[in-house]
């Protein structure tokens, strides 16, 4: 091992070779070997003062130096006499820094697993629903109290995300309507893992279209694997299809705070409307979705020619 390896160990473990604590102890060292027996107080400070070349060194600097190092096991002290001897040698050294190797290590183990947590935490916050609470919690005024609206698919998903999806939590329930949605979106991939993280913290999400649906291009394929993986992995994602010829609401919503409603499909425009602004309109979406889910059927044995059953 390098010199500059080893400084960093030491320096990983808790030893430092420029401060204090390294330096009496050299001094413990030095004099010790010179005269082959336990040191004095005074002969260490007389030590350090000489390394020094005689400039003056405050005493109670010295005393915790020692008493951290006996402490730690780096030094051994004999307090029979009336002045304390110190001495140390290469078996108490390295008992010491065994013990401090191993404290370092499972300290270390624990903040890369706390780390670990950290980032996933992180990684599953959406930053436009964090931009939103910061807002929310500095004005005291809550987004979600004023309408507003969104073209494209990427603003609707980004007003979803900061008034549905960024917002739902274990036990909540998130409804979606799916004609609307284009599978070839070039952010597809990304969308089903949020819904993905959603499922995973315990979100309810159901899924509702009107038109029987195949997975007969890309996008449609994935969207068809997503789900059987999904279904096999127990969570609490439900596609149904509920087929009608007239025209009923696109939303999308959680519980029933309000709705994300889509008013046009080309180019695709939504509106977010709170609960409080309209909740007629609300509850009436809402309530037309639910009787829809529950007369629905199985969307995924349909779309995969399987025999389907009504819920």
């Amino acid at each position: 091992m390098g010199e500059k390896d080893t400084r960093q160990v030491l320096d990983i473990i808790g030893f430092d070779l420029a401060d204090w604590r390294a330096r009496v102890l050299k001094s413990i060292l030095v004099t010790q070997g010179n005269q082959d027996a336990p040191v004095t107080f005074d002969e260490i400070y007389l030590s350090l003062q000489n390394e020094k070349s005689g400039k003056q060194i405050a005493q109670p600097l010295v005393y915790r130096s020692l008493s951290s190092l006996e402490k730690d096991g780096y030094i051994e002290v004999d307090r029979s006499h009336y002045k304390h001897v110190y001495w140390t040698g290469i078996d108490i050294i390295r008992a010491a820094l065994e013990k401090a190797k191993s404290t370092s290590l499972a300290g270390l183990k624990e903040r890369a697993k706390q780390a670990k947590s950290d980032m996933e935490y992180i990684s599953d916050a959406s930053i436009s629903s964090l931009a939103t609470k910061l807002v929310e919690t500095m004005t005291g005024t809550s987004s979600q109290q004023h309408v507003r609206f969104a073209q494209g698919y990427d603003d609707i998903y980004s007003m979803s995300m900061n008034t549905v999806y960024g917002r739902s939590e274990k036990g909540d329930v998130v409804r979606i309507c799916l004609d609307w949605i284009s599978s070839e979106s070039s952010k597809a991939a990304e969308r089903i893992m949020d819904i993905l993280r959603l499922l995973m913290r315990g979100v309810e999400i159901r899924a509702l279209g009107h038109t029987m649906w195949m997975p007969t291009d890309e996008g449609g394929a994935r969207l068809s694997a997503f789900y059987g993986s999904i279904r096999e992995e127990g969570l609490p994602l439900t596609l149904k299809i509920h087929p009608r010829t007239e025209r009923t609401y696109q939303f999308i919503s959680r519980n029933h705070d309000g709705i994300v409603l889509i008013v046009s499909e080309t180019p695709p425009t939504a509106t977010w409307i709170p609960r409080g602004a309209n909740p007629h309109l609300v509850d009436e979406a809402i309530g037309s979705f639910d009787k829809d889910f529950t007369a629905g059927v199985d969307g995924y044995q349909g779309a995969n020619g399987g025999s389907v059953s009504k819920s």
